[in-house]
């Protein structure tokens, strides 16, 4: 499980918004990927749900004007991470369907992480397609908005599985395979930076390829 404490959080918030960067959500961030120009946009993601999402990371992305989109499991609002049931892990809270209306107004964007977190290569195709399709149909019932985007449980796909999302009629998809998202690429089978609370600032802006005077200046200035 990944985690970034609330001030690491706001610390990276800052120091993308002194390089000019701004952080906004998956479509209006693929609206912008193979352009050809520079537009220096950021795109902030969030999956499964949590209920920090909504307490710790939605205030921090207000105050710094920043979208984001938060990939929801459609079956398990309201209720608990049980997809962590059984490794030794701690139970986590996700947002009730009240706090994803609030997330909606306050500008920010949901998407699907299907219906019940499974590894979707370990199921058969009629199985996999209800979880890709289905979350689909029943967030946009539930919230009354878009649902255009997907995020691959456990990052795990197969060519089955991109074809099925193909099918649902999402506009793209990501994987946690590491790397900047290009034009040029899969948009279903886009790449993220996996951003953990174990890095500092300087590996945060090394990683989503700042240039080293830019990453000098950052850091003086938050020195200051």
């Amino acid at each position: 499980m990944l985690h970034v404490a609330e001030a690491n959080f706001e610390r990276q918030l800052w120091a993308l918004r002194r390089l000019g960067l701004r952080g906004v959500s998956m479509t209006e961030g693929l609206e912008k990927l193979g352009s050809g120009a520079r537009h220096r946009r950021v795109v902030l993601t969030f999956d499964d749900g949590y209920v920090d999402t909504f307490t710790a990371a939605l205030p921090l992305l207000r105050r710094y004007r920043c979208s984001a989109t938060c990939y929801v499991v459609s079956a398990c609002i309201g209720g608990h991470s049980r997809w962590d049931d059984g490794q030794g892990r701690e139970r986590q809270p996700l947002m009730t369907q009240e706090q994803i209306g609030q997330w909606l107004e306050a500008g920010m964007e949901i998407a699907s992480h299907s219906c019940s977190h499974p590894r979707l290569p370990t199921l058969g195709e009629p199985e996999a397609t209800d979880e890709v399709s289905e979350s689909r149909v029943s967030l946009r019932r539930i919230f009354g908005v878009a649902v255009d985007h997907f995020a691959y449980p456990f990052g795990k796909y197969t060519a089955q599985t991109i074809d099925a999302v193909k099918r649902c009629g999402y506009a793209s998809a990501v994987t946690i395979e590491p790397g900047i998202a290009r034009g040029g690429d899969d948009v279903h089978r886009l790449p993220r930076l996996i951003v953990s609370g174990r890095r500092g600032l300087s590996r945060f802006l090394l990683q989503v390829g700042t240039p080293y005077e830019d990453l000098r200046r950052v850091r003086s200035l938050f020195r200051a």
